[in-house]
């Protein structure tokens, strides 16, 4: 369906209406066909949301298995405060499950892609957020009712909750919501019109607001459905915060309340009470005795209470949140962030003035506050450290990702290594399954980060299986493995790659809509420079209706021969190479998966993934088994584990070995077991074997390597 244009005029009356330091956002939705999902506002929907009606539709009753949300861009001034309301239309049919999920509204600093977590704020999606929130589910169930929590500094926190149902099966409540912040009285957030409304009034917060955080609506729905509308939508921040100051003296009253200061007392004898002041309590007081007066204490947004407020080991008047480490004295690093650089060590103990200790590397480590990676090596600072290696001593280490999705419960969404995983992409029974037979409507992607050096080449695999069943409609609708400019977040365009997502792309797509369709089949396409162009086709079907294919895929982009696709199992198969693109790499492009089903669906599934930085194609050179053998410690000695690796070799080829407890990718690393196999005279393959392993270690992660002559 075509979206109807939007005059510019128009979008200028929706959209943000901006004085000098204050903003206000409206949007009633009305003027757009149904369907839509872009009011040309600036705002984004993702996963379900669209336009029904004339007002946003963002789950429906009857569909089940997503998430959807509606993001409205950052508004100026809104660190001082805001107001925002909208009204609320909630409906759930008679019968099947009670109705559920629920939705929030944030504020925080999560981004414009971003589903959320629904009725639980924006989940891991933001580290500072404020979410009012309604849970739908299961009708007096004790976490359903009305409530607002805060994720400061990454730590989730309710903050005021009522407990009670919203709307019983069968019933539509509306009535309109109104929620407010400010950074002295805090938040508010009322209903009308639900079974239990929320009524919060100066709830205390202490998360960080920021005029760049994001505004936003998510909302989901399981097995069990509701259909959940929004309209009128005003946010409205204010132009200059709340500086009440009751007694004069220049500390806000909201600062002093939140830092076990008087707001009655300015220090002065006598103050402005009459009463003999305490002069700690006033602008120039000190009573942590950092040196810093409350004042200054404000302005850093530390605790005149505490001389080291985030309790990283080094006093807040020495943080000055510089950047740049100078002494011991001047450490650069932030007086409110006990971690400065995300390194997983506290700032108290990095000093770069001091010499790596081997024998206390933990205390230590010789590294820098400021530099998540102080020697550069692409490994963090604190994973050297748990690893026993010296954190100022840069070690060449492979790159690459490699993933088998074993080792996770079924449901898992975060494997630990860097990816992410968006829509209904999930773990199953050792397998990414991106999406699912009979659950339809909606987009999934599972996005890898930049792999440094990707420019330069790279090689692909991974095993892959698309399952239909019996009857409805054919399969649909396909994937597409992209490389390309887009961000961790995006769901994609699917078989279509990553559609407006990027401007600079490489996507090798699987299209299974319609068998026998004109579209239908597999493709090369390139995005430079936001022009699409396929460069590479083969029309034809994927599979049957009712069936089952599977078998592994190689990519390659070799900058200099072109883009090779090459699939087996497939009822029409990819067999390209050397196709000639203009697209070029970049070290910071991000790898991808995506992936949809619509009114028809299947089952997608990948497994065995790995992305090999290069640009020669692994089919000659990969791992071909991994066998396991207990050894008996005997004499009172645990068993131990022997473990031999095989891989496809030349003779005149030398190999590394490296093994990991964990699957590196990112900032982890490898750990080197040897660096100068030879390939087996006159044999095809290798075989390397790592003894000594504890017996009951459950996961052991090996990647060969071929030594450039």
């Amino acid at each position: 369906m075509k979206l109807r244009k939007i005059p510019q005029s128009l979008i200028a009356l929706l959209a943000i209406v901006t004085s000098s330091s204050a903003a206000t956002y409206t949007q009633d939705f009305n003027g757009f066909d149904d369907g839509a999902t872009d009011v040309g506002d600036g705002s984004q929907m993702n996963g379900t949301a669209n336009i029904q009606g004339g007002q946003l539709e963002l789950t429906r009753d009857g569909v089940a298995g997503g998430f959807a949300s509606f993001m409205i861009p950052a508004l100026e001034g809104s660190e001082n405060g805001w107001t925002a309301s909208f009204d609320l239309t909630i409906t759930d049919s008679v019968g099947a499950n009670p109705p559920a999920d629920g939705f929030s509204f944030n504020y925080g600093n999560f981004e414009l892609t971003d589903l959320g977590g629904a009725e639980e704020g924006m989940g891991n999606a933001a580290t500072e957020n404020l979410s009012f929130e309604v849970d739908t589910w299961m009708n007096f169930d004790s976490e359903q009712g009305v409530n607002i929590s805060q994720n400061a500094g990454g730590a989730d926190q309710n903050l005021a909750f009522t407990n009670g149902p919203i709307l019983s099966d069968g019933e539509t409540v509306s009535g309109v919501a109104t929620m407010s912040w400010d950074p002295v009285n805090g938040a508010s957030f009322s209903t009308t019109g639900l079974e239990t409304n929320a009524a919060f009034a100066n709830v205390a917060t202490t998360f960080g607001a920021d005029d760049a955080s994001l505004f936003g609506i998510s909302a989901r729905v399981g097995g069990a459905n509701q259909t959940l509308l929004v309209d009128n939508l005003t946010i409205t921040t204010v132009s200059e915060p709340n500086l009440v100051d009751s007694d004069g003296d220049g500390l806000e009253d909201g600062y002093e309340i939140a830092n076990g200061l008087d707001p009655d007392d300015n220090g002065e004898n006598p103050n402005n009470n009459g009463v003999a002041g305490d002069p700690g309590q006033g602008a120039d007081g000190d009573p942590d005795l950092d040196t810093l007066t409350n004042l200054e204490e404000m302005g850093l947004g530390t605790n005149p209470q505490d001389d080291d407020t985030d309790a990283d080991g080094y006093n807040d008047n020495v943080e000055t949140n510089t950047g740049t480490w100078v002494s011991v004295a001047d450490t650069g690093s932030d007086p409110v962030n006990d971690d400065s650089d995300g390194d997983d060590l506290l700032d108290g103990v990095e000093n770069p003035d001091l010499s790596y200790d081997s024998a206390n590397p933990t205390t230590q480590p010789g590294t820098d506050p400021n530099k998540a990676d102080t020697d550069r090596d692409s490994v963090r600072d604190g994973a050297e450290v748990a690893k026993g290696r010296d954190p100022t001593v840069p070690q060449a280490l492979p790159s690459g990702y490699l993933q088998d999705f074993d080792g996770f419960a079924d449901g898992t969404t975060d494997l630990g290594d860097g990816s992410v995983m968006n829509g209904t992409a999930a773990v199953e029974g050792g397998q990414l399954v991106l999406t699912r037979d009979g659950v339809a409507g909606g987009f999934a992607s599972f996005m890898i980060p930049a792999l440094e050096g990707s420019e330069n080449g790279w090689t692909a695999s991974f095993d892959l299986t698309i399952t239909d069943s019996v009857g409805a409609n054919p399969p649909a609708d396909g994937f597409s493995f992209n490389y390309g400019n887009f961000e961790l977040t995006d769901l994609g365009g699917a078989e279509e790659g990553m559609g407006n997502a990027a401007t600079e792309n490489l996507s090798f797509e699987v299209d299974t809509w319609m068998n026998l369709d004109a579209e239908q089949g597999v493709n090369i396409a390139e995005k430079v420079a936001g022009n699409e162009i396929d460069l590479s086709f083969t029309n034809g079907s994927i599979l049957a209706d009712g069936t089952s294919v599977s078998g592994p895929v190689t990519i390659v982009y070799d900058p200099e021969e072109g883009l090779s696709f090459t699939t087996e199992g497939l009822l029409t198969n990819a067999d390209f190479e050397n196709i000639a693109t203009t697209f070029l790499g970049d070290t910071g492009y991000n790898f991808g998966f995506s992936a949809r089903v619509g009114g028809a669906n299947q089952t997608l599934a990948i497994d065995n993934l790995q992305i090999s930085l290069g640009s020669a194609p692994q089919d000659n050179f990969r791992i071909i088994s991994i066998e396991n053998v207990i050894v008996p410690g005997g004499g009172g000695n645990p068993d131990t584990k022997s473990v031999t690796v095989t891989w496809n070799s030349s003779d005149r080829k030398i190999y590394e070995v490296f093994a990991s407890s964990d699957l590196p990718a990112g900032d982890d690393e490898w750990d080197e077991l040897d660096d100068s196999v030879s390939g087996a005279a006159g044999a095809e393959t290798t075989s390397f074997t790592e003894s000594g392993i504890p017996a009951g270690t459950v996961r052991r992660f090996y990647q060969i390597r071929e030594v450039a002559n």
